[in-house]
């Protein structure tokens, strides 16, 4: 719920890393960035496919490097980057389906290649039921600082959840990351089996304006052209303000340590009263799991009666552990 200020500097911090860390923190190869943007289109819309390549210890737009894009194992367009180095071709989905494209980079003044990027354009009808879910603390078990450092763990059984999840919906993988993590966040996904859906990511202007207000806004331009926008998932207060504005059935998993202090589960139980009455609150993803292919409810007020009920727990174990010194 609690954001530090500092967060709204990790993308220059990131940036100005050398190479090597670089490498380390995005998954950067020999000192460039290659990452591609997935897209959700409508049929028989046209849509650009993007590719950026930026190098160098600022991570710098890298011009005039030819891309060539594949389908199928096809050839399919080139296109050369810009002075940001964004190479973009026009694709248009005849049928909703997964449409997953290749892009490959020119060969370095050494001779060496970059590993090529896929794409996913994920066609849907505008009435196609969708579920919209948060990464950090929601399908991962930490938070984004150790996305940056370390190899985070899934939260317990969301992998299956979620593949049974899209068997009804369109995955639509929502992340106030910042663009530069893509890479990252695709490879993370998929080594865990998480079901294929497109992960839609923030600028780094988006990123520094905050969660809430990335979501709100990345939501809202999902419903113009996609009318069935059904449930949302993720962590911060902020998410389900976002989900419920637009519609979405939203489920709430607050990230509350196991270790918490009586003053801080009296603070969440407290801020829990920003959400409205039909946000589920739930604990973990076998809660989600009821409330979405089940009866099962998880109103705020339950959520708020138990952290309540821990923090006196808390209290009567410090009074006597004082009483019996």
């Amino acid at each position: 719920m609690r954001r530090l200020p500092a967060l709204g500097l990790l993308p220059a911090v990131v940036l100005a890393a050398g190479c090597g860390a670089q490498g380390f923190l995005l998954g950067a190869q020999q000192g460039y960035l290659l990452s591609g943007y997935d897209v959700l289109a409508l049929p028989n819309e046209q849509v650009d496919v993007r590719v950026s390549m930026l190098g160098g210890n600022y991570l710098q737009g890298q011009p005039g490097r030819t891309v060539r894009f594949f389908q199928g194992g096809q050839p399919y367009r080139t296109a050369v980057t810009g002075q940001d180095g964004v190479a973009a071709v026009p694709f248009q989905p005849a049928a909703a389906g997964d449409y997953s494209l290749k892009a490959e980079v020119e060969p370095l003044a050494d001779g060496s290649a970059l590993e090529p990027v896929e794409i996913l354009v994920a066609c849907r009808t505008a009435d196609a039921p969708m579920v919209v879910v948060d990464l950090d603390k929601t399908l991962v078990a930490s938070g984004f600082h150790v996305v940056m450092v370390g190899d985070p763990k899934p939260m317990d059984r969301s992998p299956e959840v979620m593949q049974r999840l899209a068997q009804r919906y369109t995955v639509v993988y929502l992340t106030h990351r910042p663009e530069h993590f893509g890479p990252k966040s695709r490879s993370w996904l998929r080594s865990h089996e998480y079901p294929q859906g497109p992960l839609l990511v923030s600028t780094t202007g988006e990123f520094i304006k905050g969660s809430q207000a990335f979501k709100t806004a990345a939501i809202e331009r999902l419903r113009e052209r996609f009318k069935a926008l059904q449930v949302g998932i993720g962590d911060k207060i902020g998410d389900a303000l976002a989900y419920h504005a637009n519609g979405l059935r939203a489920f709430l998993i607050p990230p509350i340590p196991d270790d918490a202090k009586g003053d801080s589960l009296r603070q969440w139980a407290a801020e829990l009263d920003q959400l409205p009455d039909e946000v589920q609150v739930v604990r973990n993803w076998n809660e989600i799991e009821q409330g979405v292919f089940g009866s099962a409810r998880f109103p705020r007020s339950a959520m708020q009666a138990e952290l309540r009920r821990r923090a006196d727990a808390l209290d009567q174990q410090e009074r006597a552990r004082r009483a019996s010194r």
